[in-house]
């Protein structure tokens, strides 16, 4: 056919060869121009979208993000449109550090994992994870790395990855993200380049927020093992984050060696504060030390090649390094001479850093260098300027909501206006720092590492300092003192529980004011007890000195804490009992009711102290009062209204059971024989129950049994324990222990509200002072109403009796607290469990 086609061709006459070539010719030169014409558009979009990306570093540098973010985006679409995927990928990276720049690190962790091919659930911070364990997750994260390929740009977008997850309150994601990019990197790139040393300043930053995590576990928590194992990882994250740095600090990268030695001074500084921590290999030495800031100081003229907002944050951090030598004597003689002074050098550094922010126009930049300005002039004696420049430097925070560090000037300036005796104004700023904190603490993914695992540095003291002012005042300003120990108490649970906000709104059906008891305010601030009591019509309140009270609740804890408390003579215990009394309850006696119930407000340093336990010489608290406690007035509400026992779930274990074998359980545990006995008892009191016991009570079939039906009660007869650390804190099934963030998803009991949850055979980690905490957490992710629990593990037999005691007051219509005091009364009156350790452990928890 074809050769026919061509003989065809050559019969033509020649004037139409010769037409039909010319035709043919004419489309094959139009073909090759639009070829052409395409490949130089396509070069010149190309070019276009380069120019865009260098635009956007450079508006980046300047503190632009919005402006970086939309020039990058352009690049984008022009790369989407020539289907470049290197340069798609690359300007999805570029996009991802404009939003982390901007604060919105959430949409920036998203579009890498979109860009890495990776999954949404990457981005979930430790306060979201729901369905799964942190550790689990983690696993998971580590195995989903394993299958991805290696390329230069994902080792880019891993890095950025890393440091997007740290600042998202998950640093051990970060951590694994980051070594994963090490490892890749080390195989396509040299350890000079760029790319290795950037690797390297993120994981030295990201150690370094696993060691604030780690201290301020330690700070946070009282239970010894805990505390044992937070130092031990504080030592290994500080130290690993000092290698980092290090290495890095001996790279010729300028820029990046430079903020290697500039992250490494601060965290040698602010390790120092602690004394706690042991570094191992002791890099850490004066001439260490005395050299790095030598040679920061000698090449400072390196800053002017840093992009402009780097530079700004580099010469403020050695400012404030400077300000916390000159707070050092030994540091200050060993570093400078008398004819240097810290201050000024810090001061020219903080002013150099001010006049760039302001030719930026980037007000945060600028807020974070005045109130640098301001720290250094208070530092230098100078108040009044201090004072200006806080007020400016808050201003500026504010107007662009970086709440983050609008609440830092805030607390500084109450601080000096408390000194420049200004009542009015440092209550004003006071209150304005705490609400600044709620607005952080609000946004889960945008809280600042050092807020989130520094509540007893940068949150706590916040709180009780405006506490002292205000109750330095007159009686408006003290109710506003108790409001915002609730404030605080909230936060602290939400810290326990990391959370996020708690919503803890009254139910629609609660008491009016005019129904409720007295509630007992116990609040512990530096040097000072504050007892308080509210009534529906009046306020009181009397104050005691911390160093007072401090002993006889220690030595009281202690021994009811031991194991040979049950021998413990009364005339060893009335001691601490009595005077506790004769302090704290004596003084506010005559503003209360003979009987009837009251409720306490407890601090968390009174939460494990046994209230009804407490003594005037000859009777004990509980034969007058129906005690309730709670860490809030809210969780006060419905606890006097009758209770009706029906639709209860009972779980129990009295034999030895596989959850005894793990390792977060304590060693040794009694087994309980009489859990069978206690049910027994119960279903004396109703007949509407559903018993789990031994190997049918396994974590599995209590979550389906919970799923499937709607109870009002649940009683888990079974071993417990409250810790200050959440991980420290579980309730045993069969087959493994329910640690607190389990209880969340298996007490979601849809149909009807849980109004009480029995935990009849717990007890608080022992050395924990604020293990108590643990209950309140529990109380809080059950959803109970109330919850009854014990201090101590009590003996088996006597708590089957107050149980039975106290389902009977529920039976016969008595409100939860006066049920809980008689079944106290029935052992207290019998011959054979008259002691405390019987009764005084138990304690009702409202919610």
């Amino acid at each position: 056919m074809a050769r026919k086609r061509i003989l065809f061709f050559y019969q033509l006459p020649t004037a139409l060869k010769y037409l039909i070539l010319g035709l043919c010719l004419t489309v094959v030169i139009v073909l090759c121009q639009v070829k052409a014409k395409s490949q130089t558009s396509t070069i010149l979009e190309q070019s276009q979208a380069q120019l865009l990306n260098q635009q956007g570093f450079e508006e980046l540098n300047k503190g632009q993000p919005q402006a970086a973010l939309q020039t990058w985006q352009g690049a984008y679409n022009i790369y989407y449109k020539l289907k470049d995927s290197d340069g798609i990928t690359g300007s999805l990276i570029n996009q991802s550090l404009a939003l982390q720049a901007s604060g919105s690190y959430l949409s920036a962790c998203q579009t890498l994992s979109k860009t890495l091919e990776l999954e949404d659930w990457i981005c979930s911070s430790p306060i979201e994870l729901q369905e799964i364990s942190q550790q689990a997750y983690l696993e998971k994260l580590k195995f989903t790395l394993e299958k991805q390929d290696f390329s230069r740009v994902r080792v880019i977008g891993l890095r950025n990855l890393g440091d997007v997850l740290r600042l998202i309150g998950n640093p051990e994601a970060s951590s694994i993200i980051l070594f994963n990019a090490m490892a890749i990197a080390k195989t396509i790139e040299s350890k000079e380049s760029d790319i290795y040393n950037q690797i390297l300043l993120s994981l030295g930053n990201t150690e370094r927020a696993l060691y604030i995590q780690a201290k301020g576990k330690y700070q946070l928590n009282d239970d010894v093992f805990t505390k044992q194992k937070a130092l031990k990882i504080a030592s290994s994250k500080f130290q690993n984050a000092l290698n980092f740095y290090q290495e890095l600090a001996s790279s010729k990268q300028n820029v990046l060696s430079m903020q290697a030695k500039i992250n490494q001074l601060s965290l040698i500084l602010e390790m120092q504060k602690w004394k706690n921590i042991v570094i191992l290999e002791n890099p850490t030495t004066n001439e260490h030390l005395k050299t790095l800031l030598n040679n920061l100081l000698n090449n400072l003229e390196r800053f002017e090649s840093f992009p402009a907002i780097e530079s700004i944050y580099a010469q403020l951090n050695i400012a404030q390094s400077l300000v916390q030598i000159d707070q050092n004597i030994q540091f200050k003689q060993l570093f400078f001479s008398k004819k240097d002074d810290p201050l000024s050098i810090s001061l020219k550094l903080a002013n150099k850093a001010n006049t760039l922010a302001q030719k930026l126009n980037n007000n945060r930049a600028e807020s974070y260098a005045l109130g640098t300005i301001a720290t250094i002039y208070y530092s230098l004696g100078k108040t009044l300027e201090a004072t200006q420049y806080f007020e400016k430097a808050m201003g500026l925070a504010q107007s662009v909501q970086a709440w983050d560090i609008a609440y830092e000037w805030q607390w500084q300036l109450g601080r000096l206006y408390r000194v420049l005796r200004k009542v009015n104004k440092a209550n004003k700023v006071y209150e304005s720092a705490i609400n600044s904190l709620e607005q952080v603490r609000g946004n889960l993914l945008g809280v600042n590492p050092e807020i989130q695992f520094n509540f007893k540095d940068k949150v706590e003291p916040i709180y009780h300092e405006y506490m002292e002012l205000l109750f330095s005042q007159d009686e408006v300003k003290s109710k506003r003192a108790v409001e915002i120990q609730e404030k605080l108490k909230l936060a602290e649970i939400e810290n326990f529980l990391q959370c996020g906000r708690l919503n803890l709104s009254s139910s629609s059906n609660e008491q009016s004011p005019k129904e409720l008891f007295p509630i007992i305010y116990l609040i512990k601030l530096r040097k000072q007890v504050e007892i308080v009591v509210t009534t529906p019509k009046n306020f009181y309140r009397h104050t005691v000195e911390l160093k007072q009270i401090a002993d006889p609740i220690d030595n009281l804890l202690k021994i009811v804490q031991q194991k040979q408390f049950i021998r413990t003579e009364s005339v060893n215990y009335f001691i601490y009992s009595q005077t506790i009394y004769n302090l704290l309850f004596s003084p506010i006696k005559q503003y209360l009711p003979n009987s009837g119930t009251l409720g306490f407000v407890l601090d968390s340093y009174f939460q494990n102290l046994p209230i009804d336990m407490l003594h005037d010489g000859k009777k004990y608290l509980t034969d007058s009062y129906s005690i309730i406690t709670a860490s809030s007035s809210q969780q006060l509400q419905n606890n006097s209204a009758k209770f009706k026992i029906s639709n209860i779930l009972i779980g129990g274990i009295s034999q030895p059971s596989p959850s005894l074998n793990d390792p977060s359980v304590p060693k040794n545990l009694p087994v309980l024989p009489e859990v069978k006995a206690e049910i027994e008892n119960i279903k004396k009191s109703t007949a509407s129950i559903l018993t789990l016991i031994d190997s049918d009570f396994t974590s599995h079939s209590f979550q389906q049994k919970i799923e499937k039906n709607s109870f009002s009660l649940i009683h888990l007869s079974t071993h417990a324990q409250f810790s200050s650390d959440p991980e420290q804190t579980f309730v045993l099934t069969w087959d493994k222990p329910l640690h607190i963030k389990d209880l969340k998803f298996l007490l979601k009991n849809e149909g009807e509200t849980i109004n009480l949850l029995v935990l009849s055979a717990c007890q608080t980690a022992k050395g924990d002072k604020r293990s108590a905490l643990g209950i309140a957490g529990i109380a809080v992710q059950a959803g109970a109403r109330s919850t009854l629990a014990s201090l101590w593990l009590v003996d088996a037999d006597s708590t089957a009796l107050l149980m039975e005691e106290f389902y009977k007051g529920l039976k016969n219509g008595l409100v939860l607290p006066e049920a809980l005091r008689l079944a106290k009364l029935s052992l207290l009156s019998s011959e054979k469990y008259f002691h405390p350790y019987y009764w005084a452990g138990f304690i009702l928890v409202g919610n």
